[in-house]
């Protein structure tokens, strides 16, 4: 492991950083405050002009919730009319301060808290990174954040994916740093924001054996669930349970879906939850092999990234990936989970140069995953490819590490 970075290299990723700076100030920044600024067009439900749809089905949930309304369906009497509101019932009082704001200031104060823990979990992975290792990751990050379209989307749509990410990195930060409450109780935060990042417990008990890390969970997400039933009624949890998350993981063949159940008819959503559990199955399968495969002492996480041994990082990154491919519903704008992750896996490729093809593949599975997509055959699902690509790259560096990395010269040559 290099202490310092060659004085080349050194240039190299200042002039990097540099120019993801002036690109970003010059170009993306105005084209963000486009995107933010972008009005849908009225549809049935909405007969006003609308800007960040995704944040107003948050805002109007809050509205409803404070006006003592059902936040899941529109009429109490049609269970089938749901509302655009999809989420756990737990942070509605939350919801429900916001939209006590004028909605042009409420939005604006969801971008800046969205952003505000996007950039405090870039910081804090930068802090556990190498020193030298440090402007590497600045650089790959600076550069990705600004060539993801998703991100682009998620500003013009107003979703929570840049905060559920952040509580979910800071929490991973938190755990090689052996605060394991604290990571339970933020990733418990996360899940109940929007439920998927509960599947991370996959990576977190079956691979890594955590028996201590799932009660702390389980206590923090019942203590925040147990908390809220002082203001949310427990039938909404009800309703959330049995009417909502059903329906939700039916998917949905929309173009814009990134999951895999898209290619299910939608009068098929039987088959589109079938697949859904049988690929989340076959990858806790996979995990639970992968930890009798590798030893204790390698399983565990590094306490600096990227760590000598790095097994730990690619199941968390692969954890990622299979929960993107596999929810019922994954927009393009959930993309943005990926940004920091491929980040460290272009860091962790500095320091331990794999094979040329190797490389090429995985750029060309972040070129998808940072990837605009477009409504048409093959096109409509670039960051899906993306993310299949890169799963099966990551399986194959677990199970097949000497087909990834050139061997050591002594030994090719014995």
């Amino acid at each position: 492991m290099p202490q310092t970075l060659p004085r080349n290299k050194s240039w190299w990723v200042i002039l990097t950083a540099c120019l993801a700076v002036i690109i970003g100030w010059n170009y993306w920044l105005p084209m963000a405050e486009d995107f933010y600024n972008l009005v849908t067009e009225a549809n049935e439900t909405r007969r006003f002009p609308l800007r960040n749809v995704d944040f107003f089905a948050y805002y109007n949930a809050g509205s409803r919730f404070e006006n003592g309304q059902n936040p899941y369906f529109y009429t109490r009497a049609d269970q089938t009319n749901f509302s655009d509101y999809i989420y756990p019932p737990t942070l509605l009082p939350v919801f429900g301060l916001i939209s006590r704001m004028d909605y042009d200031a409420a939005r604006l104060f969801w971008l800046g808290l969205n952003f505000t823990g996007y950039i405090l979990s870039f910081s804090m992975l930068l802090v556990v990174t190498r020193r030298e290792l440090r402007p590497v990751l600045l650089a790959c990050g600076l550069v990705l954040t600004t060539a993801s379209f998703p991100l682009l989307m998620h500003i013009h749509n107003g979703q929570s994916d840049l905060l559920v990410i952040s509580l979910v990195l800071i929490g991973y930060v938190a755990y090689i740093k052996e605060k394991k409450a604290a990571a339970a109780f933020l990733l418990a935060l996360a899940a109940l924001t929007k439920v998927s990042p509960a599947l991370f417990l996959i990576f977190f008990v079956l691979f890594l054996r955590d028996i201590r890390f799932l009660l702390y969970f389980i206590i923090a997400a019942v203590g925040m669930v147990l908390l809220s039933l002082l203001a949310v009624p427990f039938q909404l949890y009800l309703d959330y349970v049995l009417e909502v998350l059903p329906e939700v993981g039916k998917g949905t063949a929309y173009w814009l879906n990134q999951s895999i159940v898209k290619f299910v008819p939608a009068s098929m959503g039987f088959l589109a939850q079938a697949i859904m559990a049988g690929g989340l199955g076959i990858f806790g399968l996979f995990t639970w092999w992968l930890s009798r495969r590798y030893p204790a002492e390698i399983r565990l996480p590094g306490k600096i990234l990227p760590d000598t041994q790095t097994v730990a990082e690619t199941v968390f990154f692969l954890n990622l990936l299979v929960i993107l491919v596999f929810v019922g519903k994954a927009w393009s704008m959930v993309y943005v989970w990926t940004i920091l992750p491929s980040a460290l896996l272009v860091v962790r490729m500095y320091v331990q140069p794999p094979r040329a093809w190797y490389v090429v593949l995985v750029f060309l599975a972040v070129f998808l995953l940072v990837s605009k997509v477009y409504g048409y055959p093959i096109l409509n699902s670039l960051n899906l490819w993306g993310s299949l690509l890169l799963a099966s790259l990551l399986v194959l560096s677990l199970i097949k590490k000497e087909w990834v990395y050139p061997l050591p010269e002594n030994v090719e040559q014995a």
